[in-house]
């Protein structure tokens, strides 16, 4: 069991890496026009997880619990 959290962690490091290799810095919350936070930073890297598809559903302009989006979870 431990092997596999090696290689979420492994996976994890190497997302942030190429997501900041793409975009010049790390990931950060998804937030409206006033500043709120809408989605995590984790929802940035879904396509650097092999998770494009579910990246695609997420309405970045609602909230995490909206009713859309919380169907993603």
């Amino acid at each position: 069991m431990w092997k596999q959290s090696e290689l979420n962690l492994k996976q994890l490091g190497l997302a942030l890496h190429e997501y900041h290799d793409t975009h010049g810095h790390f990931p950060r919350n998804i937030a409206d026009r006033d500043g709120k936070p809408l989605l995590s930073w984790r929802v940035l890297l879904l396509p650097y997880l092999e998770q494009e598809a579910t990246f695609k559903e997420f309405k970045q302009m609602e909230p995490w619990d909206s009713e859309h989006n919380k169907k993603l979870i």
